[in-house]
Protein backbone atom coordinates (compact mmCIF):
# COMPACT_ATOMS: atom_id res chain seq x y z
CA UNK A 1 0.00 0.00 0.00
CA UNK A 2 3.08 2.25 0.63
CA UNK A 3 4.65 1.43 -2.28
CA UNK A 4 1.26 2.49 -4.35
CA UNK A 5 1.16 5.66 -2.47
CA UNK A 6 4.43 6.48 -2.70
CA UNK A 7 4.60 5.94 -6.90
CA UNK A 8 1.38 7.95 -6.86
CA UNK A 9 2.29 10.87 -5.54
CA UNK A 10 5.67 11.18 -7.70
CA UNK A 11 3.85 9.93 -10.73
CA UNK A 12 1.94 13.75 -9.47
CA UNK A 13 4.86 15.55 -8.45
CA UNK A 14 5.98 15.25 -11.71
CA UNK A 15 3.17 16.06 -13.82
CA UNK A 16 3.06 19.42 -11.99
CA UNK A 17 6.96 19.63 -12.80
CA UNK A 18 6.27 18.66 -16.20
CA UNK A 19 3.72 21.18 -16.85
CA UNK A 20 5.07 24.29 -14.96
CA UNK A 21 8.55 23.58 -17.06
CA UNK A 22 6.57 23.43 -20.26
CA UNK A 23 4.42 26.15 -19.44
CA UNK A 24 7.42 28.06 -18.61
CA UNK A 25 9.49 26.96 -22.19
CA UNK A 26 6.58 27.79 -24.29
CA UNK A 27 5.19 31.34 -22.73
CA UNK A 28 8.97 32.66 -22.54
CA UNK A 29 9.88 31.08 -25.98
CA UNK A 30 6.07 33.97 -27.32
CA UNK A 31 7.53 36.55 -25.15
CA UNK A 32 10.77 36.58 -26.92
CA UNK A 33 9.24 37.40 -30.06
CA UNK A 34 7.65 40.83 -28.91
CA UNK A 35 9.68 43.72 -27.82
CA UNK A 36 9.24 45.80 -25.14
CA UNK A 37 6.83 48.33 -25.20
CA UNK A 38 9.20 51.02 -23.88
CA UNK A 39 12.91 51.60 -24.94
CA UNK A 40 14.87 50.17 -21.74
CA UNK A 41 16.91 46.85 -21.73
CA UNK A 42 16.16 44.07 -19.05
CA UNK A 43 18.84 45.74 -16.92
CA UNK A 44 17.97 49.22 -17.10
CA UNK A 45 13.97 48.23 -16.60
CA UNK A 46 15.23 46.53 -13.16
CA UNK A 47 17.17 49.26 -12.20
CA UNK A 48 14.09 51.66 -12.79
CA UNK A 49 11.84 49.86 -11.12
CA UNK A 50 14.22 49.36 -8.01
CA UNK A 51 14.95 53.35 -8.03
CA UNK A 52 11.41 53.53 -7.83
CA UNK A 53 11.13 51.47 -4.79
CA UNK A 54 14.02 53.87 -3.62
CA UNK A 55 16.68 50.66 -3.43
CA UNK A 56 20.13 52.19 -4.75
CA UNK A 57 22.33 49.35 -3.19
CA UNK A 58 21.36 46.65 -5.71
CA UNK A 59 24.13 45.97 -8.12
CA UNK A 60 23.50 44.50 -11.65
CA UNK A 61 25.83 41.81 -12.95
CA UNK A 62 26.30 40.05 -16.38
CA UNK A 63 26.93 36.34 -15.86
CA UNK A 64 26.52 33.50 -18.61
CA UNK A 65 27.15 30.45 -16.17
CA UNK A 66 24.96 27.63 -15.49
CA UNK A 67 23.08 29.50 -12.53
CA UNK A 68 21.95 32.50 -13.59
CA UNK A 69 19.39 35.07 -13.25
CA UNK A 70 18.51 35.56 -10.06
CA UNK A 71 18.88 37.83 -7.19
CA UNK A 72 21.76 37.02 -4.38
CA UNK A 73 20.17 38.80 -0.73
CA UNK A 74 23.44 38.20 0.57
CA UNK A 75 25.45 40.63 -1.95
CA UNK A 76 22.81 42.55 -3.05
CA UNK A 77 23.41 41.47 -6.30
CA UNK A 78 21.06 41.01 -9.50
CA UNK A 79 22.37 38.71 -11.73
CA UNK A 80 21.30 38.58 -15.07
CA UNK A 81 22.21 36.63 -18.12
CA UNK A 82 23.56 38.89 -20.73
CA UNK A 83 20.86 37.94 -23.17
CA UNK A 84 18.87 38.84 -20.00
CA UNK A 85 20.47 42.37 -19.53
CA UNK A 86 20.68 43.58 -22.85
CA UNK A 87 17.78 42.50 -24.21
CA UNK A 88 14.65 44.68 -25.07
CA UNK A 89 11.66 41.53 -25.17
CA UNK A 90 8.87 41.10 -22.81
CA UNK A 91 10.22 38.21 -22.10
CA UNK A 92 13.75 39.50 -20.99
CA UNK A 93 11.74 42.32 -19.16
CA UNK A 94 9.67 39.24 -17.27
CA UNK A 95 12.95 37.69 -16.34
CA UNK A 96 15.13 41.09 -15.24
CA UNK A 97 11.73 42.43 -13.14
CA UNK A 98 10.93 39.12 -11.30
CA UNK A 99 14.45 38.60 -9.99
CA UNK A 100 14.88 42.54 -8.99
CA UNK A 101 11.04 42.44 -6.90
CA UNK A 102 13.13 39.68 -5.31
CA UNK A 103 15.30 42.70 -3.43
CA UNK A 104 12.08 44.15 -1.88
CA UNK A 105 11.74 40.93 0.00
CA UNK A 106 14.79 41.09 2.21
CA UNK A 107 13.02 42.49 5.21
CA UNK A 108 13.30 41.26 9.04
CA UNK A 109 10.58 38.39 8.11
CA UNK A 110 10.76 38.09 4.20
CA UNK A 111 14.56 37.54 4.14
CA UNK A 112 14.08 34.37 5.94
CA UNK A 113 11.46 33.12 3.58
CA UNK A 114 13.56 34.39 0.30
CA UNK A 115 16.96 32.47 1.89
CA UNK A 116 14.63 29.41 2.51
CA UNK A 117 12.83 29.31 -1.04
CA UNK A 118 16.65 29.57 -2.78
CA UNK A 119 18.03 26.79 -0.76
CA UNK A 120 14.87 24.60 -1.56
CA UNK A 121 15.63 25.27 -5.11
CA UNK A 122 19.59 24.37 -4.69
CA UNK A 123 17.83 20.89 -3.07
CA UNK A 124 15.48 20.75 -6.04
CA UNK A 125 18.44 20.77 -8.57
CA UNK A 126 21.12 18.72 -7.26
CA UNK A 127 19.81 15.84 -4.54
CA UNK A 128 17.81 13.87 -7.21
CA UNK A 129 20.82 12.94 -9.36
CA UNK A 130 22.78 13.00 -6.20
CA UNK A 131 20.06 10.24 -4.83
CA UNK A 132 19.86 8.62 -8.04
CA UNK A 133 23.78 7.77 -8.12
CA UNK A 134 23.49 6.24 -4.13
CA UNK A 135 20.17 4.39 -4.71
CA UNK A 136 21.85 2.60 -7.54
CA UNK A 137 25.13 2.18 -5.71
CA UNK A 138 22.71 0.75 -3.24
CA UNK A 139 21.46 -1.40 -5.62
CA UNK A 140 24.50 -2.57 -7.23
CA UNK A 141 26.07 -3.44 -3.77
CA UNK A 142 23.01 -5.31 -2.86
CA UNK A 143 21.88 -3.26 0.38
CA UNK A 144 18.41 -2.41 -1.70
CA UNK A 145 16.29 -4.61 -3.39
CA UNK A 146 14.84 -2.94 -7.06
CA UNK A 147 11.64 -2.58 -5.23
CA UNK A 148 13.04 -0.62 -2.39
CA UNK A 149 15.51 1.30 -4.69
CA UNK A 150 12.17 2.47 -6.21
CA UNK A 151 10.17 3.53 -2.90
CA UNK A 152 13.61 5.50 -1.84
CA UNK A 153 13.67 7.36 -4.92
CA UNK A 154 10.44 7.99 -5.25
CA UNK A 155 10.14 9.46 -2.02
CA UNK A 156 12.70 11.56 -2.33
CA UNK A 157 11.40 13.46 -5.87
CA UNK A 158 8.31 13.29 -4.50
CA UNK A 159 9.37 15.32 -1.31
CA UNK A 160 11.49 17.67 -3.21
CA UNK A 161 8.84 18.22 -5.74
CA UNK A 162 5.95 19.08 -3.15
CA UNK A 163 8.62 20.80 -0.77
CA UNK A 164 9.05 23.16 -3.82
CA UNK A 165 5.24 23.71 -4.78
CA UNK A 166 5.19 24.55 -0.78
CA UNK A 167 7.39 27.51 -1.14
CA UNK A 168 6.35 28.42 -4.68
CA UNK A 169 4.02 31.45 -2.67
CA UNK A 170 7.30 33.62 -2.46
CA UNK A 171 7.39 33.97 -5.71
CA UNK A 172 4.24 35.38 -6.34
CA UNK A 173 4.51 37.62 -3.34
CA UNK A 174 7.95 39.16 -5.41
CA UNK A 175 5.33 39.44 -8.64
CA UNK A 176 2.73 41.93 -6.26
CA UNK A 177 5.91 44.02 -5.49
CA UNK A 178 5.65 44.83 -9.22
CA UNK A 179 2.05 45.92 -9.73
CA UNK A 180 2.23 49.65 -9.00
CA UNK A 181 4.89 50.06 -11.35
CA UNK A 182 3.77 48.42 -13.96
CA UNK A 183 0.59 49.81 -13.91
CA UNK A 184 2.27 53.58 -13.87
CA UNK A 185 4.89 52.35 -16.43
CA UNK A 186 2.95 50.63 -18.80
CA UNK A 187 -0.78 52.86 -18.40
CA UNK A 188 -0.65 53.37 -22.29
CA UNK A 189 0.29 50.30 -22.91
CA UNK A 190 -2.50 47.72 -21.36
CA UNK A 191 -1.77 44.75 -23.92
CA UNK A 192 1.85 44.48 -23.22
CA UNK A 193 0.97 45.22 -19.17
CA UNK A 194 -1.32 42.00 -19.66
CA UNK A 195 1.30 39.58 -21.50
CA UNK A 196 3.78 40.45 -19.31
CA UNK A 197 1.66 39.83 -16.29
CA UNK A 198 1.01 36.30 -17.92
CA UNK A 199 5.40 35.72 -18.26
CA UNK A 200 5.62 37.08 -14.63
CA UNK A 201 3.56 33.80 -13.71
CA UNK A 202 5.50 31.98 -15.80
CA UNK A 203 8.65 33.23 -13.82
CA UNK A 204 6.74 32.51 -10.68
CA UNK A 205 6.51 28.93 -11.46
CA UNK A 206 9.77 28.71 -13.55
CA UNK A 207 11.63 26.69 -10.70
CA UNK A 208 8.92 23.88 -10.29
CA UNK A 209 9.96 21.97 -12.97
CA UNK A 210 14.37 22.15 -11.71
CA UNK A 211 13.45 18.90 -10.27
CA UNK A 212 13.60 17.08 -13.67
CA UNK A 213 16.20 19.43 -14.66
CA UNK A 214 18.49 17.70 -12.20
CA UNK A 215 20.84 16.02 -14.56
CA UNK A 216 21.93 19.56 -16.30
CA UNK A 217 22.58 21.07 -13.23
CA UNK A 218 24.27 18.63 -11.27
CA UNK A 219 26.58 17.24 -13.85
CA UNK A 220 27.27 20.92 -15.52
CA UNK A 221 27.97 22.69 -12.37
CA UNK A 222 28.17 20.95 -9.35
CA UNK A 223 31.03 18.37 -9.80
CA UNK A 224 34.47 19.12 -9.56
CA UNK A 225 36.04 20.97 -12.77
CA UNK A 226 32.13 21.96 -14.11
CA UNK A 227 31.25 25.40 -14.73
CA UNK A 228 30.63 27.80 -11.73
CA UNK A 229 27.21 28.40 -11.03
CA UNK A 230 28.24 30.91 -8.16
CA UNK A 231 30.03 34.11 -10.12
CA UNK A 232 32.62 35.44 -7.80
Amino acid sequence: MVFIVLIILAALAFGISQWAAGRYASMMAKGSRVTSPTAYTGAEIALKFLESEGVMDVQVVEHNGIVTDYFDPVRRRLFLHRSTAQGTTLSTWATALHEAAHALQTGAEGLGELKWRQSVIRMCRYIPVAAFLVIVGFMIARIFAPRVAILAFAGVFGLLAFLNLGTVMIEFAANRRLRSFLENHLERHPQAHQRLNELLFCMAIREVGDVLRSPRYFFLSALPGAGKSRPG
